[in-house]
């Protein structure tokens, strides 16, 4: 089984699985690495696709059909600028086929690499990876605000905490409502997440910076004004 709990095929001599090892041997068709003459220089055509994933983003972020428009423009922008640098069109099918599937889901066409597998375990699905990774960011606002407020010698810290973190989110850019109470149930959520969840992930690589121990307030205030953040529009925590 591979870590999606699907056991691989098999059927070509570039791909095949051992059943014994459980493992997977890839050697690509000589033809799939075989490197096209380059129609456009590496700077411009690097350039270029910068600026147009920029774009891309924010589409992806305001264009109000839940980002798929941003993806298929950054999807069709990325293979644009392969294909300049040379590399030919049969090596990026994964890529061609994110494309189709976006267009098949605006004509009603589910396509299989998107279909929702089932748990084994039932019950209710799990967050998209996206949202946990946002209530990550939240999550580091919240903890910033606890280590002020602590630091401030306040007694009792965290309900004045989530109360500045929620005053501190509000008056941002962030597409968010939330109130002091959800932070800190957001909070204790996050703490007994698993390691390798991605909002305990982000909460613990951001505060593993000096910064966010020496100025917390300030490194929340900056997370929430930095332009690299890109907060999904309209979520609530």
């Amino acid at each position: 089984m591979n870590r999606h709990g699907v056991r691989p095929g098999s059927g070509s001599p570039a791909y095949s699985f051992d059943p014994d090892t459980d493992l997977i041997h890839v050697r690509p068709r000589s033809k799939l690495l075989q490197r096209l003459p380059a129609t456009t220089s590496r700077v411009a055509a690097f350039d270029e696709l910068h600026e147009k994933l920029a774009i891309a983003t924010e589409f992806f972020l305001h264009h109000g059909d839940g980002g798929r428009y941003g993806v298929f423009r950054a999807m069709g922008d990325l293979m644009e600028y392969l294909t300049t640098r040379g590399i030919p069109h049969a090596s990026l099918e994964p890529i061609e086929a994110v494309m189709a599937a976006i267009r098949d889901a605006d004509n009603g066409v589910a396509s299989p690499i998107f279909r929702p597998r089932r748990s084994k375990k039932g019950g209710t699905p799990g967050k998209p990876i996206k949202q946990l990774d946002f209530e990550g960011k939240l999550g580091i606002v919240i903890e910033c605000c606890v280590r002020h407020c602590r630091s401030e010698g306040e007694r009792p810290f965290i309900k004045p905490a989530a109360r500045l973190a929620e005053k501190l989110i509000r008056e941002s850019a962030w597409p968010v409502n939330v109130t002091a109470k959800q932070l800190i149930e957001l909070r204790e959520r996050i703490q007994q997440s698993a390691k390798d969840s991605p909002d305990r992930s982000a909460v613990e690589e951001s505060l593993s910076s000096q910064i966010s121990h020496s100025h917390p307030l300030e490194w929340a205030k900056l997370l929430l004004a930095h332009e690299w953040v890109n907060p999904p529009a309209r979520i609530s925590a």
